[in-house]
């Protein structure tokens, strides 16, 4: 026997085949008489929609490593660019903590794709990557040649940039300030800045580490030993805009003027920089738009957004700004 269509019972009414199917799922458009008759029709028929499978949005896992990482102020940035763009294009975004590879592993079960913010072992990257699933790293830097797309900021470039901007000022003689080791991309400002230093003659770049970001005897103490072997530096770029607030209120309070006898540059531009007593000379990182470029790519891949999923790996960089305050002028 023939199946009963929308179609089939229009031709036996006379009707058209979208009055029909208005007068069934009970939309306006049809008199009370046409519903009635088509619904009788229906049912004497035996007639049965076929059913349509419910729409599922796409599921993206934003993983971070541990709360510390989750609540500083550049993930909060990255994470809301992400579910923003999220939003946007009606994806479902879900926020978890983990560092267990087997987590990983059942998320992959159900999840369209991987977003993994901050700092991860090396075994995290792999569980992902074990999914099948797309995946896309942002901030810190990927293995070699590796098949996972990665988005940051162009820190090279805004490292050059600085350098550039303090020897144009008249600065010879520089102390880059890591501030706490273990952050790649302070390492990769730290080379560029050197990079550029070091093509000109008579210019000096000294390092300090520190403890923490907030240290600020060891910054004191470091500076008075540089000071005893006769170096006397005008220029600091510090590893973060944290650092730098360490610095220039460590130099305020010994004494030193900023900028008339120092020039104090941190990096990112947290909310902070803008605080300081002078602000803060800083490079403005594009964290929210990183984490919207991200989504975006990370779509792409899944086939939801534009055409990267034929392409190969991406590195994604943002170009970021630098930004001039009270905090550094012209050397002494």
């Amino acid at each position: 026997m023939a199946r009963v269509t929308v179609q089939s019972i229009a031709d036996q009414l006379g009707l058209s085949k979208f009055a029909v199917s208005r007068a069934l799922s009970g939309h306006s458009g049809v008199s009370a008489t046409t519903r009635a008759a088509v619904v009788e029709l229906a049912e004497r028929l035996g007639y049965s929609p076929r059913s349509r499978p419910q729409a599922t949005k796409t599921s993206i896992e934003i993983i971070y490593h541990d709360p510390d990482v989750m609540y500083r102020n550049l993930w909060t940035e990255v994470q809301a660019g992400a579910q923003i763009e999220a939003t946007q294009r009606e994806v479902s975004a879900a926020v978890r903590l983990t560092d267990d590879p087997a987590v990983i592993a059942e998320l992959g079960k159900t999840a369209d794709g991987f977003m993994l913010l901050g700092p991860h072992d090396d075994i995290i990257l792999e569980a992902a990557r074990n999914t099948g699933r797309p995946c896309i790293r942002v901030g810190d830097p990927l293995p070699p040649l590796d098949v996972m797309d990665y988005v940051s900021g162009v820190d090279e470039e805004g490292a050059s940039a600085v350098a550039q901007y303090l020897l144009a000022e008249g600065h010879r003689s520089f102390v880059y300030v890591h501030g706490k080791l273990g952050f790649p991309r302070r390492m990769a400002r730290y080379r560029s800045f050197l990079e550029v230093i070091e093509g000109h003659e008579g210019v000096g770049v000294r390092e300090l580490v520190l403890s923490d970001d907030s240290a600020p005897g060891e910054f004191s103490d470091a500076l008075v030993a540089l000071q005893k072997d006769g170096v006397r530096p005008t220029g600091f770029f510090c590893g973060s805009d944290y650092v730098a607030v360490t610095v220039l209120t460590e130099l305020l309070r010994m004494g030193i003027h900023v900028p008339e006898q120092a020039s104090v540059v941190g990096y990112a531009d947290y909310v902070v920089a803008q605080h300081t007593s002078p602000a803060l000379t800083t490079v403005r990182v594009p964290f929210r738009q990183m984490g919207a470029v991200a989504m975006r790519q990370l779509l792409s891949r899944i086939g939801g957004v534009g055409i990267s999923n034929d392409l190969p790996p991406q590195r994604i960089g943002l170009v970021p700004k630098l930004i001039l305050r009270g905090s550094s002028g012209r050397a002494p």
